[in-house]
């Protein structure tokens, strides 16, 4: 019986804190993303899916991390929307 369950969801715990993330919706799902740079180089960190909140002894932010079939799709989306000089950076997932 368990094997016909889907397995259950890997959340990151992140603090209540994402103000300097930036967002996409993909597939009715709400991305999180960052930009930066170090030097010459630009790059994308992904954190994941946006899954809500918890609260235990203080608030924290829910985040699905991107599976590996869907991080090509991420990255062509991305590629999209990110400015120009951002089209081909490196993009790192959580």
């Amino acid at each position: 019986m368990e094997s016909a369950l889907a397995p259950p969801t890997r959340l990151i715990e992140y603090p209540n804190d994402l103000s300097g993330c930036d967002f996409a919706e993909i597939r009715g799902k709400r991305l999180l993303y960052m930009c930066s740079t170090s030097g010459d180089s630009h790059f994308v960190v992904v954190l994941g899916y946006y899954a809500g909140q918890k609260e235990d002894f203080v608030v924290k932010d829910l985040i699905e991390p991107v599976d590996e079939s869907g991080r090509n799709m991420v990255k062509a989306v991305l590629a999209r929307l990110a400015s120009p000089e951002y089209a081909d950076a490196h993009v790192f997932f959580l």
